[in-house]
């Protein structure tokens, strides 16, 4: 965050493109939405401040599903510890099931 701060970086202007915390694809230890949501939320409020308006997330490999259900859950969280808008970035993964019928 100091280094947008010395590059003059107007944080209410800007949008964060991260993506979700979710288990490595080699992982066995499967997690709920639920529980990704709030480690991706409780992450972001360790690091990110209330003035950066918007993150959109990246699909990370996730699928539509996962990811939708992800960020339904985020949504879903108290806004006091979730201050900024969550998203979708656009991604490959919500596009896949619109790519097939085409």
């Amino acid at each position: 965050m100091q280094s947008l701060l010395e590059h003059n970086i107007l944080l209410e202007g800007m949008l964060l493109k991260p993506n979700m915390v979710t288990p490595g694809a080699t992982s066995a230890d499967k997690k709920s939405a639920a529980e990704i949501a709030w480690m991706t939320v409780r992450t972001l409020s360790r690091t990110m401040v209330p003035a950066i308006p918007g993150i959109m997330f990246l699909s990370g490999g996730q699928s539509e599903e996962e990811a939708t259900l992800n960020l339904n859950e985020m949504n879903k969280l108290d806004a006091r510890i979730r201050p900024w808008s969550l998203s979708f970035s656009y991604g490959r993964a919500l596009q896949s099931s619109c790519l097939k019928a085409w």
